[in-house]
């Protein structure tokens, strides 16, 4: 429709898988060599999963039109909601074969006889199954069965399992173990990063014989990339569209805001709405296609529902093996899965360490670890999960022991690994005690000797149950020895937040698109003096109404100096408008904003003059990060980013408040330093002190080709 307009040979951006359309991004051009090696092995099977539009089946094609088709006969399978014996029907007739009987016994002849017809012509078949994930595991099961027809030395079927994330998941099945051992190349495909989804469009584009008509500005690519996360049939429908948009309205140029106005178009007519208000991660939403987590809940179990009370046990992935030594890492909030990803990465890297699983425990009304927020962070889904009853405290505490009771009665692991002083850590290490499981715990040692805060008390608690304590500043080893805790059950590893950080700052968006996809205004970005990020925890437990309203009262005076850009929880908003302090807010220079991504809250962080919490982790975020933060309490267990960072405590005193923020305004505030260790190589050295401790318990440590070791997210091949 509009080719002609812009003088194109063709549609670029369709959304039909197009082989002569394919780019050579790192990630497709690293999996097509794996596909390639594992196509001249000519046996076996070969895996490439990959999200919903992550162009798997562009990729397969191009492979496969790169082939010797007087060679190579290649059939496909599209359905694949087949049961074993409709698996081997379906085969049969990709591969045009007349069928000579309906029994599983005429079926099986029929097919081996064409393949071996195919070898004595020096042909052989390959068969390529799309959304495999849907396979029953009994027609998988079956298609390994096939996979043992041979002529001479030769294998006369090989497979294509193309899927989802979710068909990983499934091929850890220990039933499954044999046709894991026969994977020869797999690949998990992920998406694009901005540079790349920008040579992405230009590159379709000059398919068509584009050549800057239209013009577009380097804010429009980036704009897409905002929109699109990176995901090519993501981008395909968008610039469809703002391709479509710049013709009707008769012109030849295409800007950032036009793109951000397209996307929100689209996302509406969807019925997708612009962010979550959940107090989830809304990452599900910040791209036009929405993806639920393939984790159960317990009323739908794995098995079927769960008798009884439907929050009484844990959920846990059916082929994890209870008796295989593996290390257990708790995770239960935000800042648990910022440092688990990581620390996951490393030991799932070392061939010499047993393999690590991770529990996440959810709930209700805080953070839950969701799909996109897994892929965000390179997170792979929990082996276990959670999931606690409404209530809270005490009554979360019960749920979360009981659960990890069953929990460990079958599924003993070498060590769990605990953070911090949430209650998860708490309810981790009480109970790992009563199993006599040995108790790892991160950052360890660190005190704001404030004992009214639970966090405080949970944290030492933790620290006298753990066996090997792991610190991130040398201050926490001084607390640990006045408590009487040996030495030589601690050792100082660095902050494995600066490892996140580090890895998601390629993904951190610009404040300006953040506002945009929250149909928010831009001009407070302009503004001299830049702007100031409010980010506040537990506001909404806070029942004393003087407290809020002296709160809001010192970031309404900070905003007159500063505008400030305030994410903020569905509850604590809901709070500040039941006590009339939202509409105050409104009034000063402070924009209320729902919580967003961590790559989006990284990107206003990394972007601003300045930060106000109460949080420890924002803290660490602004020292690693080199900006003044303005800690809203007198105290501080990271003592680290007061010292040397860039933190200062400044409580609720507006006077020293209005003394720090003009610092800031006349010579940029507090500078600081990176503490020791704080270097993006945490991970690492905690996996060497692992395998140090771990030999000194005598542990024997599994082959990992068994059904435990993580199907690979980086370039590998096999399984």
């Amino acid at each position: 429709m509009y080719e002609k307009h812009f003088g194109f040979t063709g549609a670029p951006f369709l959304l039909n898988p197009d082989p002569s359309f394919f780019f050579d991004s790192k990630g497709h051009s690293s999996a097509l060599s794996y596909l390639k090696f594992g196509l001249y092995q000519a046996e076996g099977f070969i895996v490439i999963t990959g999200d919903i539009g992550a162009g798997k089946t562009t990729l397969v094609r191009t492979l496969l039109n790169d082939i010797d088709h007087e060679k190579v006969v290649a059939a496909q399978l599209v359905s694949t909601q087949l049961e074993a014996g409709d698996l081997l029907r379906a085969s049969i007739t990709a591969f045009g074969i007349p069928s000579k009987g309906n029994s599983k016994a005429d079926l099986i002849s029929t097919l081996e006889a064409y393949l071996t017809l195919l070898a004595t012509q020096q042909k052989r078949a390959v068969l390529i199954v799309d959304e495999a994930q849907n396979l029953s595991r009994d027609a998988i099961e079956e298609l390994r069965m096939l996979s043992n027809f041979q002529f001479g030395n030769q294998a006369l079927l090989q497979s294509f399992l193309i899927g989802q994330p979710e068909l990983r998941t499934m091929l850890l099945s220990r039933s499954l173990e044999q046709l894991r051992q026969r994977v020869i190349a797999s690949y998990h495909l992920g998406p694009m990063d901005r540079d790349e989804t920008r040579r992405y469009i230009e590159h379709r584009l000059r398919k068509v014989g584009w050549v800057d008509n239209p013009q577009i500005s380097a804010e429009a690519f980036d704009e897409c990339y905002e929109w699109t996360s990176g995901i090519p049939r993501r981008i395909n429908l968008l610039c469809n569209r703002i391709l479509l948009a710049t013709f009707l309205a008769g012109e030849h140029e295409i800007s950032g805001a036009s793109v951000s106005r397209i996307a929100q178009e689209i996302r509406a007519e969807i019925g997708e709405p612009v962010l979550s208000n959940t107090g989830a991660s809304p990452s599900a939403n910040t791209s036009l296609a929405l993806k639920e987590s393939v984790i159960p809940t317990l009323t739908q179990g794995l098995d079927g529902p769960v008798p009884g009370n439907n929050w009484a046990a844990p959920v846990i992935n059916p082929e994890a093996q209870p008796n295989t030594p593996f290390l257990l890492c708790l995770t239960g909030s935000r800042t648990g899965c910022l440092r688990a990803s990581p620390l996951l990465k490393a030991l799932s890297s070392r061939a010499d360490l047993p393999p690590a699983r991770l529990l996440h425990i959810d709930t209700p009304g805080h953070f839950e670890l969701t799909q996109d927020w897994s892929e965000h962070l390179g997170l792979r889904n929990p082996d276990y999960r959670l999931r606690l009853p409404p209530g809270h405290g005490l009554t979360h505490l019960a749920a979360t022991l009981q659960q990890l009771d069953q929990l460990f009665e079958q599924h003993r692991p070498t060590a769990i690994i605990v953070q911090a002083g949430d209650d998860t850590a708490l309810a981790g290490s009480l109970a790992a005690q009563r199993h006599g499981i040995p108790i790892i715990h991160l950052e360890a040692g660190l005190r704001s000797f404030d004992r009214s805060r639970p966090q405080e008390v949970n944290g030492m608690m933790c620290d006298h149950m753990g066996e090997l304590l792991f610190t991130s500043e040398w201050v926490a080893h001084d607390n640990l020895a006045r408590e009487g805790i040996p030495a030589d059950r601690v050792l100082f590893v660095g902050n494995l937040l600066m490892d996140a950080i580090r890895a998601m700052l390629p993904q951190a968006s610009q404040p300006k698109y953040t506002l945009r996809q929250l149909n928010q205004p831009t001009d407070i970005l302009k503004s001299k003096s830049g702007v100031g990020v409010v980010y506040l925890q537990q506001m909404d437990k806070i029942t004393n109404p003087e407290e809020l309203t002296s709160l809001v009262g010192i970031l309404r005076m900070v905003s007159k100096d500063i505008p400030l850009i305030w994410p903020m929880h569905d509850s604590t908003r809901a709070c500040l408008d039941h006590l009339g302090l939202l509409q105050i807010a409104h009034e000063g220079h402070i924009m209320p904003l729902p919580l967003v991504p961590y790559h989006k809250m990284i990107g206003l962080l990394g972007h601003s003059a300045c930060v106000l919490t109460n949080s420890s982790t924002v803290q660490e975020e602004a020292t690693i990060l080199g900006i003044p933060c303005l800690t809203l309490h007198n105290f501080t267990e990271r003592r680290i980013t007061v010292e040397q960072g860039t933190n200062i405590a400044v409580g609720h005193n507006s006077s020293v408040i209005s003394r720090a923020v003009a610092e800031i305004l006349r010579g940029g505030g507090k500078k600081g330093r990176l503490p020791k260790f704080w270097d993006g190589q945490t991970a690492t050295r905690m996996a060497e002190h692992l395998l140090t401790w771990i030999k000194t318990k005598g542990v024997c440590i599994p082959n990992r080709t068994d059904d435990q070791a993580p199907l690979p997210l980086e370039q590998q091949a096999g399984i």
